[in-house]
């Protein structure tokens, strides 16, 4: 078991300064996944934002999502 962080990046930044004590890699990356589908809701054209994932201080894992509106 690992503490995880969850930091967000983008329209509204959030640093995750408790975390999570997740069982491993593969358990943090489906929390990623999850966390990310509670901010789609606010994405607008043109936005972007990045989720870091971070076992202490060393990264684990990154999504991003940037949008691009063409009208």
């Amino acid at each position: 078991m690992a503490r995880y962080f969850f930091h967000f990046e983008g329209q509204q930044p959030h640093t995750d300064t408790t975390g999570e004590t997740l069982l491993d890699d593969d358990a943090a990356w489906r929390e990623a996944v999850r966390l990310s589908r509670d901010v789609e809701h606010a994405l607008r054209p043109g936005d972007s934002w990045t989720l870091s994932v971070f076992d202490g201080s060393e990264p684990v894992f990154v999504l991003a999502m940037v949008t691009r509106r063409f009208r």
